[in-house]
């Protein structure tokens, strides 16, 4: 299995609409996903009771694929339209990591 973790790290002046991102944002990857091979979709943001730090990771959303074949079609395919609509909700620019996951119950 593959997952694709996008990653924000705060900034001075950076904007971050968590609420857009967890609802609007994720359904629109989610749908832009699906017919490509998605899997399972998580989100999940910062619970922090102080301003975060430079450079630290605010939010990060997981999507989940079959193969590396699926995950690169699927950001070729739905890359362009979820960073459009990214930047509804943020100005950071986000990190992108593919990553082979392995489950150990």
């Amino acid at each position: 299995m593959i997952r694709v973790t996008k990653y924000f790290r705060w900034q001075p002046s950076a904007l971050f609409d968590k609420e857009y991102y967890a609802r609007e944002h994720m359904r629109l990857t989610r749908e832009k996903l699906i017919p490509h091979g998605l899997l399972r979709l998580e989100s999940d943001h910062l619970l922090s009771s102080k301003a975060p730090a430079d450079g630290e990771i605010i939010a990060a959303s997981h999507a989940y694929f079959p193969s590396v074949e699926h995950a690169q079609a699927a950001m070729r395919a739905a890359g362009p339209a979820l960073r459009e609509d990214a930047a509804r909700c943020t100005n950071l620019q986000p990190e992108i990591r593919f990553s082979a996951v392995t489950a150990h119950f």
